[in-house]
């Protein structure tokens, strides 16, 4: 399984194997450390709703600030999130599960995720 981090360097959405300590990024050689939560922490993401960078959290905060722009990002209290890529830009997007479709917040575009 893989999870997901943005570069350090340069901002893009690097795809790792779940449990590696760091990752190097193919597009600026940058190394990004992949944050180890504490034992028995379950960690969830989100996206900054100003920047749009992937952060990580422990599920049971009810905020987050971004350490790119310092926005405060609430957290919506939802029992599953999952993820999509957007139907024209391939941005990564998060939706609660049972959603029939998502808007992306950088195109516009609805891709529709529900079972058909």
């Amino acid at each position: 399984m893989q999870s997901q981090i943005v570069c350090h360097g340069c901002r893009s959405l690097l795809l790792y194997p779940r449990g590696a300590p760091s990752v190097c990024c193919a597009v600026c050689h940058a190394v990004t450390s992949v944050p180890v939560p504490p034992p028995g922490m379950e960690m969830a993401q989100l996206i900054c709703g100003r920047c749009q960078t992937l952060l990580m959290y422990t599920r049971n905060a009810t905020s987050v600030r971004c350490s790119c722009c310092d926005t405060v990002n609430l957290v919506r209290q939802v029992s599953s999130i999952a993820h999509v890529n957007c139907g024209q830009c391939q941005t990564v997007l998060m939706y609660p599960y049972g959603a029939q479709s998502v808007k992306c917040a950088i195109c516009n575009f609805i891709t529709n995720v529900g079972v058909c």
